[in-house]
């Protein structure tokens, strides 16, 4: 699925539709209670009251302040303004005219003309405004076919008052030669002026609000259907996204995240083009002025050109982060990878360098010494030849000297710092060179290159002792096998023979017990020895390590039952793999149960617990002891040592020694845990 590309492109072309079902149906949800979009409940609205008389409000202040800048013509001792401008707070109102009349002076926006040139004129044409609805203010007084403002309007009647300011002469000053004016201010109030105005309560047809008001009878569909679009688009949005999220990069036939030349360049540049690209389509808006219908159509032409911009870029930027490459393919990444690069080697100098200054307490009295001996000389210098051309070279001198001095330790300490490491690693062949350390350090490599030697020395003689060790068990024990095997072999003579005296019968059967214990633990010596070596042929495969434990429960579940153990399995797969050696994993197992049957608690639990985590298998074995453990958990993993300190059980000690060392060389780790009587083996695996 995440490799289809009609998938894809199903999922690129619904989201633009989605989107844009999902915003109208909002936008519609919100106009649905607006009532400015509604000609017969603006009309009547408290909103459309204070408006209009904000309107009338700010005319008077343009008669009051701003007429001069106003085309006049004079009707007897009255100065009559005409205003063309058009605010666009009030221009989606139909047919809205006014006159104000203020003392002597008069303000219009009815044209002038040959017809309309007088006050009286204007009034007359505003009161034939055909079906249009008046309202006049005369000296503080009311009247408006319109009863919203009839009836509130008189609370907006402050909105009328309006401060104004004029200049005066002062009187002159004391030489009589010159005179200065000054501002006074006076506030102009409802009662003063005579207001004729008339509207249609209709919208202008180019208006913003009638282009509104025909968007919302196109997207009506979605106002009815709102409730269901929006869940709806709003969860396959999110599907599509997620399936984009997860399916960009893979490509059919191609393994991994498919990336091409476009997925190489800068993500920076990408961006920058991708923004003035998205903004091309916006640059015509700023010539349109009142056609909303080319408004909007620009307007979408820009989302669309941004909708495909924007998923180029979030392709190119999820296909990035996929493949691990984003910081590496953009410019700032790449800066700051070089620069957290070169932080971290300064750090690591100075990290390097201090740990060489603090390395011991003599060593730190050194270089203080060394310092204030050097700063001493530096002074000296420069006081003694500051004024002449010496004290410069002789100061660079200086320093040069005592780089090389740092740099020397630096390199010594380091040179020992690896050669400990070899220590550490076990790697004690090469030995320091005396001769290319400062005297500082020469007694720490001599002590070094000895104590090297003496390592090297011991792991051979270690090594040898180990073989020897394996040679005499493995010798003794076949030395041991041959007459061993001649005791066995006549011990089932005697057996088969009619002897009737009971003790003879008796002893029969002791010397055929111990014979065959000495036979195992033989066996165990030779296997112990050859597994601590690693001189075993491992055939590593792919087995069902749960299988195979319920597998070895089974076969002892006789043993189990006798001493009344109760096995408890608890894992919450059926199938687990590991690669090991088959036989020899069965051989652990056994080894464990075995011990599990012979030191266990009677009619006790015994829990084994089969966990997979990161990769990785745990099985846990854990019982209760019958006998007091006194002893460590390192001391019962060596050879030889039981937890029946009496010796009475059939155990060799070599068990767990041979479990431990198996798991090892099948690449496992053997942890033994003890906690009071609680007896705790962990064996983890790498899943296969």
């Amino acid at each position: 699925m995440r490799k289809s590309r009609i998938l894809k492109a199903i999922s690129y072309i619904s989201m633009p539709i989605l989107i844009t079902a999902l915003v109208l149906s909002i936008f519609s949800i919100m106009m649905k209670e607006n009532t400015y979009y509604r000609e017969e409940e603006y009309f009547s609205s408290e909103e459309f009251a204070s408006s209009y008389m904000g309107y009338l409000s700010e005319e008077i202040y343009d008669l009051i302040h701003d007429r001069n800048l106003y085309y006049s013509v004079q009707d007897g001792n009255i100065e009559l303004y005409y205003t063309s401008s058009e605010r666009n707070y009030y221009d989606d109102v139909k047919n809205r005219y006014f006159l104000i009349i203020y003392k002597n002076k008069a303000l219009t926006n009815v044209e002038l003309t040959a017809e309309t040139n007088t006050v009286v004129s204007v009034k007359t044409y505003i009161e034939k405004n055909e079906n249009a609805k008046k309202v006049n203010i005369i000296f503080g007084e009311i009247e408006s076919e319109s009863k919203i403002i009839q009836d509130i309007g008189v609370r907006y009647l402050d909105m009328l008052n309006e401060k104004y300011y004029y200049t005066v002469a002062t009187d002159a000053e004391a030489n009589g030669q010159t005179t200065s004016q000054k501002i006074e201010y006076a506030t102009a109030e409802a009662k003063d002026f005579q207001i004729y105005s008339s509207y249609v309560e209709e919208f202008e047809d180019n208006s913003k609000v009638a282009v509104m008001n025909r968007i919302l009878d196109k997207i009506s569909p979605f106002q009815e259907y709102s409730y269901f679009i929006i869940p709806v688009s709003t969860i396959l949005i999110i599907l599509i996204l997620v399936y984009l999220v997860i399916s960009i990069g893979y490509k059919k036939g191609v393994d991994g995240i498919a990336l091409n030349d476009f997925d190489k360049i800068p993500l920076e540049i990408i961006v920058f083009v991708a923004i003035i690209i998205g903004c091309i389509p916006f640059i015509p808006l700023e010539g349109i002025n009142e056609d909303y219908n080319g408004i909007i159509s620009l307007i979408s032409t820009g989302c669309l050109v941004i909708y495909v911009l924007g998923a180029i870029v979030l392709d190119t930027t999820i296909k990035r982060i996929k493949s691990k490459t984003f910081l590496k393919s953009t410019i700032i990444g790449n800066i700051l990878l070089w620069i957290s690069k070169y932080i971290e080697k300064i750090l690591r100098k100075i990290k390097s360098g201090w740990e060489t200054i603090t390395y011991s307490s003599d060593l730190k009295t050194k270089v203080i010494a060394y310092f204030i001996i050097m700063a001493s000389i530096a002074i000296f210098i420069f006081f003694a030849f500051y004024d002449s051309g010496m004290a410069v070279i002789l100061e660079i001198a200086l320093l040069c000297m005592v780089l090389y001095k740092i740099i020397k330790a630096v390199k010594n300490y380091s040179q020992i710092e690896r050669k400990l490491k070899e220590m550490y690693e076990g790697n004690n062949s090469n030995n320091l060179k005396e001769e290319e350390f400062s005297k500082e350090f020469k007694n720490s490599v001599k002590y070094l290159n000895d104590i090297s030697n003496g390592f090297e020395n011991a792991v051979q003689d270690r090594m040898k002792s180990e073989r020897m060790k394996a040679e005499l068990i493995t010798n003794v024990s076949h030395d041991i096998k041959t007459p061993l095997t001649s005791i066995i072999n006549y011990v089932d003579l005697l057996k088969q023979e009619n002897i009737e005296n009971e003790k003879a019968k008796e002893y029969i059967g002791i010397l055929d017990s111990k014979s065959q214990r000495l036979k195992k633990l033989t066996e165990d010596l030779v296997e112990a020895s050859k597994v601590s070596t690693g001189n075993i042929s491992l055939n590593l495969e792919k087995i069902n390590i749960v299988e195979l434990i319920k597998q070895a429960v089974g076969e002892f579940e006789d043993k189990f039952q006798k001493r009344g153990l109760q096995v408890i399995i608890d894992s919450k797969e059926n199938e687990i793999n590991i690669m090991a050696d088959s036989k020899y994993m069965y051989r652990i197992i056994e080894n464990l149960f075995s011990n599990v049957s012979k030191y266990a608690l009677e009619n006790s639990r015994v829990y084994i617990d089969i966990n997979q985590k990161n990769k990785k298998v745990k099985v846990e074995v854990k019982n209760i002891s019958k006998d007091r453990l006194n002893i460590s958990a390192d001391e019962l993993m060596q050879r030889f040592v039981r937890g029946d300190k009496s010796r009475t059980t059939e155990g060799s000690g070599l068990g767990i020694s041979i479990a431990q060392n198996l798991t090892e060389l099948q690449n496992g780790k053997f942890n033994l845990r003890l906690d009071g009587d609680l007896f705790k083996v962990e064996l983890e695996f790498e899943v296969c």
